[in-house]
Protein backbone atom coordinates (compact mmCIF):
# COMPACT_ATOMS: atom_id res chain seq x y z
CA UNK A 1 0.00 0.00 0.00
CA UNK A 2 1.29 3.25 -1.06
CA UNK A 3 1.90 6.63 1.65
CA UNK A 4 -1.08 8.64 -0.34
CA UNK A 5 -3.46 5.36 0.21
CA UNK A 6 -2.31 4.56 3.37
CA UNK A 7 -3.70 8.27 4.46
CA UNK A 8 -6.60 8.05 1.91
CA UNK A 9 -7.53 4.49 3.83
CA UNK A 10 -7.12 6.62 7.37
CA UNK A 11 -9.20 9.30 6.25
CA UNK A 12 -11.71 6.59 5.22
CA UNK A 13 -11.86 5.35 8.58
CA UNK A 14 -12.10 8.55 10.35
CA UNK A 15 -15.09 9.45 8.55
CA UNK A 16 -16.36 6.55 9.79
CA UNK A 17 -15.65 7.36 13.48
CA UNK A 18 -17.03 10.67 12.88
CA UNK A 19 -19.99 9.48 12.25
CA UNK A 20 -20.67 7.90 15.39
CA UNK A 21 -18.69 10.13 17.48
CA UNK A 22 -21.30 9.83 20.01
CA UNK A 23 -20.67 5.87 20.49
CA UNK A 24 -17.79 3.71 20.95
CA UNK A 25 -17.55 0.33 19.00
CA UNK A 26 -15.90 -2.02 21.11
CA UNK A 27 -15.49 -6.35 20.49
CA UNK A 28 -16.22 -8.92 22.89
CA UNK A 29 -15.41 -12.67 23.50
CA UNK A 30 -18.44 -14.85 24.62
CA UNK A 31 -16.89 -17.29 27.14
CA UNK A 32 -15.56 -20.52 25.63
CA UNK A 33 -16.29 -23.91 28.09
CA UNK A 34 -12.24 -25.62 27.20
CA UNK A 35 -9.18 -24.18 25.35
CA UNK A 36 -8.60 -24.85 21.90
CA UNK A 37 -6.22 -27.67 20.44
CA UNK A 38 -3.05 -26.37 18.23
CA UNK A 39 -2.95 -28.39 14.85
CA UNK A 40 -0.19 -28.65 12.41
CA UNK A 41 -2.48 -29.17 9.34
CA UNK A 42 -1.23 -30.85 5.96
CA UNK A 43 -3.41 -29.78 3.32
CA UNK A 44 -2.92 -29.62 -0.64
CA UNK A 45 -2.45 -26.67 -2.61
CA UNK A 46 -5.50 -24.45 -3.19
CA UNK A 47 -6.39 -20.86 -3.34
CA UNK A 48 -9.85 -19.71 -2.25
CA UNK A 49 -10.95 -16.10 -3.60
CA UNK A 50 -14.00 -14.55 -1.92
CA UNK A 51 -15.94 -11.22 -1.83
CA UNK A 52 -18.05 -9.78 0.76
CA UNK A 53 -20.11 -6.96 -0.52
CA UNK A 54 -23.08 -4.47 0.82
CA UNK A 55 -26.49 -3.54 -0.18
CA UNK A 56 -25.96 -0.18 0.05
CA UNK A 57 -25.22 2.25 -3.21
CA UNK A 58 -21.27 2.89 -4.08
CA UNK A 59 -20.35 0.68 -0.97
CA UNK A 60 -16.94 -0.52 -0.26
CA UNK A 61 -16.22 -4.30 -1.83
CA UNK A 62 -13.76 -6.50 0.51
CA UNK A 63 -12.01 -9.14 -1.83
CA UNK A 64 -9.93 -11.81 0.09
CA UNK A 65 -7.76 -14.42 -0.89
CA UNK A 66 -6.82 -17.37 1.08
CA UNK A 67 -3.78 -19.26 0.20
CA UNK A 68 -3.12 -22.73 1.73
CA UNK A 69 -0.17 -25.54 1.08
CA UNK A 70 0.79 -28.36 3.92
CA UNK A 71 0.85 -26.31 7.40
CA UNK A 72 1.09 -23.13 5.82
CA UNK A 73 -1.49 -20.24 5.12
CA UNK A 74 -1.53 -16.86 3.43
CA UNK A 75 -4.31 -13.98 3.53
CA UNK A 76 -4.79 -11.50 1.07
CA UNK A 77 -7.40 -8.25 1.36
CA UNK A 78 -8.17 -5.69 -0.93
CA UNK A 79 -10.50 -3.19 -0.24
CA UNK A 80 -12.38 -1.29 -3.12
CA UNK A 81 -13.70 1.88 -1.92
CA UNK A 82 -16.42 3.98 -3.54
CA UNK A 83 -15.72 6.63 -5.98
CA UNK A 84 -15.74 9.57 -3.20
CA UNK A 85 -12.81 8.03 -2.03
CA UNK A 86 -9.55 9.14 -3.81
CA UNK A 87 -7.66 5.63 -3.20
CA UNK A 88 -9.84 3.59 -5.67
CA UNK A 89 -8.05 0.46 -4.30
CA UNK A 90 -6.09 -0.29 -1.31
CA UNK A 91 -4.55 -3.70 -0.44
CA UNK A 92 -4.43 -4.97 3.44
CA UNK A 93 -0.90 -6.29 5.19
CA UNK A 94 -0.33 -9.61 4.05
CA UNK A 95 -0.35 -12.29 7.24
CA UNK A 96 1.12 -15.52 6.94
CA UNK A 97 0.55 -18.46 9.23
CA UNK A 98 3.21 -21.49 9.63
CA UNK A 99 1.95 -23.69 12.21
CA UNK A 100 5.09 -25.91 11.61
CA UNK A 101 7.09 -23.33 13.07
CA UNK A 102 4.85 -21.80 15.06
CA UNK A 103 4.92 -18.43 13.82
CA UNK A 104 3.17 -15.69 11.74
CA UNK A 105 4.66 -13.25 9.29
CA UNK A 106 2.85 -10.24 8.29
CA UNK A 107 4.10 -7.93 5.32
CA UNK A 108 3.24 -4.68 4.15
CA UNK A 109 3.16 -4.43 0.55
CA UNK A 110 3.74 -0.49 0.45
CA UNK A 111 6.65 0.08 3.19
CA UNK A 112 7.78 -3.47 2.18
CA UNK A 113 9.19 -4.30 5.71
CA UNK A 114 7.48 -7.84 7.55
CA UNK A 115 7.29 -8.65 11.42
CA UNK A 116 7.73 -12.41 12.63
CA UNK A 117 5.47 -13.01 15.85
CA UNK A 118 5.50 -16.08 17.66
CA UNK A 119 2.20 -17.85 18.12
CA UNK A 120 0.97 -17.85 22.13
CA UNK A 121 0.43 -21.22 23.71
CA UNK A 122 -3.22 -20.30 24.62
CA UNK A 123 -3.39 -22.28 27.78
CA UNK A 124 -0.51 -20.93 29.12
CA UNK A 125 -1.27 -17.22 28.25
CA UNK A 126 -4.21 -17.87 30.48
CA UNK A 127 -2.50 -18.80 33.44
CA UNK A 128 -0.64 -15.64 32.65
CA UNK A 129 -3.44 -13.64 32.86
CA UNK A 130 -5.07 -15.08 36.54
CA UNK A 131 -8.31 -16.68 37.56
CA UNK A 132 -10.28 -14.75 35.35
CA UNK A 133 -8.96 -16.15 31.95
CA UNK A 134 -8.74 -20.08 33.38
CA UNK A 135 -12.75 -19.85 34.32
CA UNK A 136 -12.87 -17.94 37.62
CA UNK A 137 -15.10 -15.22 38.47
CA UNK A 138 -14.91 -12.11 36.36
CA UNK A 139 -15.32 -8.47 36.80
CA UNK A 140 -18.72 -7.61 36.78
CA UNK A 141 -19.79 -4.65 34.03
CA UNK A 142 -22.17 -2.33 35.54
CA UNK A 143 -24.54 -1.52 32.83
CA UNK A 144 -28.02 -2.97 31.50
CA UNK A 145 -28.37 -6.97 31.01
CA UNK A 146 -28.48 -7.60 27.60
CA UNK A 147 -29.34 -11.53 26.20
CA UNK A 148 -27.95 -13.61 23.63
CA UNK A 149 -28.93 -16.46 22.41
CA UNK A 150 -27.02 -17.93 19.55
CA UNK A 151 -29.05 -20.90 17.62
CA UNK A 152 -26.74 -22.78 14.68
CA UNK A 153 -28.55 -25.37 12.72
CA UNK A 154 -26.86 -27.77 10.25
CA UNK A 155 -29.58 -28.30 7.40
CA UNK A 156 -27.75 -31.50 6.24
CA UNK A 157 -27.36 -29.84 3.04
CA UNK A 158 -24.26 -30.23 1.44
CA UNK A 159 -22.56 -29.35 -2.31
CA UNK A 160 -18.97 -29.90 -3.39
CA UNK A 161 -16.69 -26.79 -3.94
CA UNK A 162 -13.73 -27.79 -5.55
CA UNK A 163 -11.63 -30.72 -3.21
CA UNK A 164 -14.00 -29.42 -0.07
CA UNK A 165 -17.17 -30.17 0.91
CA UNK A 166 -19.38 -27.18 1.55
CA UNK A 167 -22.24 -27.31 4.71
CA UNK A 168 -25.22 -25.23 4.55
CA UNK A 169 -25.81 -23.75 8.18
CA UNK A 170 -28.35 -21.02 9.23
CA UNK A 171 -27.25 -19.25 12.23
CA UNK A 172 -29.91 -16.94 14.43
CA UNK A 173 -28.64 -14.42 16.87
CA UNK A 174 -31.16 -13.46 19.06
CA UNK A 175 -30.69 -10.28 21.35
CA UNK A 176 -33.03 -9.29 24.44
CA UNK A 177 -31.61 -5.62 26.17
CA UNK A 178 -33.80 -4.51 29.02
CA UNK A 179 -33.80 -0.66 29.66
CA UNK A 180 -30.97 1.85 29.46
CA UNK A 181 -28.33 -0.71 27.52
CA UNK A 182 -26.54 -0.22 24.62
CA UNK A 183 -27.18 -2.84 22.67
CA UNK A 184 -30.72 -3.36 20.74
CA UNK A 185 -33.39 -5.82 21.09
CA UNK A 186 -33.35 -8.04 17.88
CA UNK A 187 -32.88 -10.87 15.40
CA UNK A 188 -29.73 -11.35 13.00
CA UNK A 189 -29.77 -14.39 10.78
CA UNK A 190 -26.82 -15.10 8.90
CA UNK A 191 -27.58 -17.79 5.89
CA UNK A 192 -24.47 -19.68 4.62
CA UNK A 193 -22.28 -22.38 3.34
CA UNK A 194 -19.13 -23.50 4.82
CA UNK A 195 -16.13 -25.62 4.30
CA UNK A 196 -13.45 -26.64 6.61
CA UNK A 197 -9.94 -24.31 6.30
CA UNK A 198 -7.30 -24.75 9.05
CA UNK A 199 -7.81 -21.97 11.53
CA UNK A 200 -6.06 -18.74 10.80
CA UNK A 201 -3.99 -18.96 14.12
CA UNK A 202 -3.71 -22.60 14.09
CA UNK A 203 -6.08 -22.96 16.94
CA UNK A 204 -9.05 -25.13 16.55
CA UNK A 205 -11.16 -23.78 19.01
CA UNK A 206 -13.82 -26.40 17.87
CA UNK A 207 -17.98 -25.36 17.47
CA UNK A 208 -18.21 -24.50 20.94
CA UNK A 209 -15.63 -21.39 20.94
CA UNK A 210 -15.84 -18.04 22.15
CA UNK A 211 -18.18 -16.19 20.22
CA UNK A 212 -17.04 -12.41 18.93
CA UNK A 213 -19.77 -10.11 18.78
CA UNK A 214 -19.82 -6.18 18.55
CA UNK A 215 -20.73 -3.58 21.26
CA UNK A 216 -20.95 0.26 21.31
CA UNK A 217 -20.85 2.05 24.06
CA UNK A 218 -22.56 4.94 24.50
CA UNK A 219 -20.99 8.06 25.28
CA UNK A 220 -21.59 8.56 29.26
CA UNK A 221 -23.17 4.87 29.42
CA UNK A 222 -21.43 1.99 31.20
CA UNK A 223 -20.79 -1.61 29.00
CA UNK A 224 -23.67 -4.00 29.17
CA UNK A 225 -23.49 -7.11 30.51
CA UNK A 226 -23.49 -9.51 28.05
CA UNK A 227 -25.34 -13.04 28.49
CA UNK A 228 -24.57 -15.54 25.79
CA UNK A 229 -26.45 -18.68 24.97
CA UNK A 230 -26.05 -21.79 22.81
CA UNK A 231 -28.74 -23.63 21.30
CA UNK A 232 -27.65 -25.42 18.21
CA UNK A 233 -24.19 -25.44 18.03
CA UNK A 234 -23.33 -26.52 14.10
CA UNK A 235 -19.92 -25.81 13.22
CA UNK A 236 -19.96 -23.25 10.75
CA UNK A 237 -16.59 -22.95 9.30
CA UNK A 238 -14.99 -20.41 6.13
CA UNK A 239 -17.67 -19.16 4.75
CA UNK A 240 -17.75 -19.43 0.95
CA UNK A 241 -21.17 -17.87 0.23
CA UNK A 242 -23.30 -16.26 2.93
CA UNK A 243 -26.13 -13.50 3.61
CA UNK A 244 -26.26 -11.70 6.83
CA UNK A 245 -29.69 -10.00 7.67
CA UNK A 246 -31.12 -8.34 10.77
CA UNK A 247 -34.23 -6.60 11.64
CA UNK A 248 -33.07 -3.13 12.69
CA UNK A 249 -32.72 -1.92 9.21
CA UNK A 250 -29.00 -2.52 8.58
CA UNK A 251 -28.50 -2.96 5.11
CA UNK A 252 -27.48 -7.29 4.01
CA UNK A 253 -24.07 -8.47 4.08
CA UNK A 254 -23.14 -10.68 1.38
CA UNK A 255 -20.24 -13.21 0.71
CA UNK A 256 -19.62 -14.53 -2.41
CA UNK A 257 -17.15 -17.19 -3.92
CA UNK A 258 -15.27 -15.81 -6.72
CA UNK A 259 -12.80 -19.17 -7.30
CA UNK A 260 -11.21 -22.25 -6.14
CA UNK A 261 -8.13 -23.54 -7.45
CA UNK A 262 -5.83 -26.30 -6.76
CA UNK A 263 -3.26 -25.38 -8.75
CA UNK A 264 0.15 -25.66 -6.89
CA UNK A 265 1.83 -23.06 -5.17
CA UNK A 266 5.62 -21.68 -4.93
CA UNK A 267 6.77 -22.03 -1.61
CA UNK A 268 8.11 -18.68 -1.98
CA UNK A 269 4.56 -17.02 -1.53
CA UNK A 270 5.14 -18.21 1.97
CA UNK A 271 8.29 -16.82 2.88
CA UNK A 272 9.71 -12.59 3.05
CA UNK A 273 9.73 -11.46 -0.43
CA UNK A 274 13.56 -10.05 -1.79
CA UNK A 275 13.70 -7.05 -0.79
CA UNK A 276 11.60 -6.38 2.44
CA UNK A 277 12.93 -5.00 5.60
CA UNK A 278 12.14 -5.64 9.34
CA UNK A 279 9.27 -3.64 10.71
CA UNK A 280 10.30 -1.45 13.23
CA UNK A 281 9.93 -2.72 16.76
CA UNK A 282 7.65 -0.74 19.53
CA UNK A 283 8.94 -0.11 23.07
CA UNK A 284 6.19 -2.23 24.86
CA UNK A 285 5.91 -5.40 22.23
CA UNK A 286 4.68 -5.62 18.74
CA UNK A 287 5.46 -3.69 15.64
CA UNK A 288 4.75 -0.85 13.17
CA UNK A 289 3.94 -2.51 10.00
CA UNK A 290 4.06 0.63 8.17
CA UNK A 291 7.50 1.83 9.00
CA UNK A 292 11.57 -0.31 8.67
CA UNK A 293 13.26 -0.47 11.52
CA UNK A 294 15.91 2.51 11.39
CA UNK A 295 17.71 4.09 13.74
CA UNK A 296 15.54 7.31 13.05
CA UNK A 297 12.87 5.32 13.39
CA UNK A 298 13.20 3.97 16.65
CA UNK A 299 14.63 7.31 17.99
CA UNK A 300 11.40 8.94 16.95
CA UNK A 301 8.71 6.16 18.29
CA UNK A 302 10.47 6.08 21.69
CA UNK A 303 10.33 9.69 21.98
CA UNK A 304 6.46 9.95 21.22
CA UNK A 305 5.41 6.67 23.32
CA UNK A 306 7.78 8.57 26.42
CA UNK A 307 6.18 11.41 25.77
CA UNK A 308 2.52 10.13 26.10
CA UNK A 309 3.73 8.56 29.13
CA UNK A 310 5.05 11.82 30.33
CA UNK A 311 1.52 13.18 29.53
CA UNK A 312 -0.18 10.40 31.37
CA UNK A 313 1.25 10.38 34.75
CA UNK A 314 1.47 14.32 34.92
CA UNK A 315 -2.73 13.73 34.66
CA UNK A 316 -2.61 12.42 38.13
Amino acid sequence: MSRPALRETSTWISLLLAAASSALPVCALGQSKSFPNFVVPDVRDVTIRTRRTIDLPNSTVETETLFLKRAWQRREQLLQFPPTVAASAAQTPVWITRCDERRTLALNPGTRTFAYSTIEDVAEHARRRGPAATGGPPVAPTGANVRMTIDAVDTRERRQAGPFLARHVITTTTTEADPGANARTGTSVQDGWYIDVPPSDCWDWGADGPTLFGLVVRAGSQPDRVHVARRGTARRGFPIEETSRSDEGSPASRVTLIEISETPLDETLFTVPPGYRPALPRLHGGFDITKPDTLVNRLVSYWEEATAWTRLILRF
